[in-house]
């Protein structure tokens, strides 16, 4: 079932839009003078390579070496048998078998007389990989270049947004199947959503709850029984093609209660389709929450598909810089509120667009 789903679809991830990510990269490191980029992947660090290639590992670790023309060239430890697979799922056409990738990209880093090599996330490589690079090409200058491989993911293009929607249409379905007056159980409830996105095409789901959103606000996973509280919080982070979209939402049992939370929901939705580029999202969420009486925010936080990992925090409440999203950018908002005296926990989708000088 897995690799049906997985199958690269042109109509879904056509090459034009493959073609001009890499693109964009190679001008970007072009300007910067590196010569070739590295990027590592494996089962928690797929974001980076799938952008590029529409690759996702699940097995085992891999390298994959853009240069600044051509097609990008994967180093992986899987077998030659699985070969014809990876390029039924992506956009590969060279892809080299070994059981030490590091230690081949880093000969052909040599053979191209490749001299600065620009590494995403250079510090969380892994000491084998770098130092089978190092021994394969001892001339080679590698240097950090999460920086710039951001600026160039940061935009979000028609294709990506629309694999985005459908990964977040699974997510809503999956926790629309919530039947609070039913729901007993935690284990059960979330094994329950898992079914729904699953059989609704997610390649992946991870899902977790607070049981006792009154006693404590922490979302965690469970596999035992665990009971459902009066008030309870369930997250459901789902992927499709790569892209992943996550979404929180709170349930009460009382429906005088379901109706503040339920103002809760509305306004977060609201406050998601309006988020505007440069004006820093503090600002943005005062000024939003005057429109919610009786809330007060606890904290909050924005992630986003910058690197290697598939969602990662790029500001939050307890972030001291400049909080500030990019135009054309893709974030996934969580908020933490009390509202009439109650706990509240909300995460949505937003895609950045408007731009506003100021409040």
């Amino acid at each position: 079932m897995r690799r049906g789903l997985m199958g690269w679809d042109p109509q879904e991830l056509p090459k034009s839009a493959l073609h001009e990510r890499l693109s964009r990269l190679q001008a970007a490191m072009a300007r910067e003078n590196i010569d070739a980029m590295l990027f590592y992947t494996n089962l928690v660090r797929p974001s980076a390579v799938c952008w590029l290639t529409g690759f996702t590992p699940y097995w085992i670790e891999s390298l994959l070496l853009v240069h600044r023309t051509g097609a990008p060239i994967l180093a992986t430890a899987l077998s030659k048998r699985v070969s014809e697979w990876i390029k039924s799922t992506s956009w590969l056409e060279e892809i080299v078998n070994t059981p030490r990738p590091g230690m081949a990209i880093g000969e052909r880093l040599k053979a191209d007389g490749c001299q600065r090599v620009g590494v995403l996330e250079l510090d969380a490589l892994p000491a084998g990989s770098y130092d089978d690079l190092g021994a394969a090409a001892p001339g080679v200058e590698f240097v950090d270049a999460s920086k710039l491989f951001a600026e160039c993911r940061r935009i979000i293009d028609t294709t990506e947004r629309k694999l985005i929607e459908h990964a977040d249409a699974i997510t809503c379905a999956a926790l629309d199947c919530v039947d609070v007056a039913q729901a007993r159980d935690a284990g059960a409830l979330l094994g329950l959503i898992e079914k729904h996105a699953r059989l609704a095409g997610a390649e992946e789901s991870y899902m977790a709850v607070a049981p006792n959103l009154d006693a404590d606000r922490r979302l965690i996973r469970v596999s035992g029984a665990s009971p459902l509280a009066a008030r309870f919080a369930v997250r459901t982070s789902v992927a499709y093609k790569g892209n992943w979209v996550r979404r929180t939402r709170t349930f009460a049992r009382d429906s005088a209660h379901m109706q503040a939370l339920g103002r809760a929901d509305a306004w977060l939705t609201g406050f998601a389709s309006s988020v505007a580029a440069g004006v820093p999202l503090t600002e943005q969420l005062a000024a939003s929450l005057k429109a919610l009486p009786g809330a007060e925010l606890k904290s909050w936080m924005a992630e986003s598909s910058i690197g290697s990992y598939p969602l990662e925090v790029v500001t939050s409440s307890r972030h001291r810089g400049a909080d500030e999203l990019s135009h054309g950018s893709f974030v996934v908002l969580s908020v933490e509120l009390v509202i009439e005296g109650m706990p509240w926990l909300g995460a949505v989708p937003a895609f950045v667009e408007s731009v506003r000088q100021h409040l």
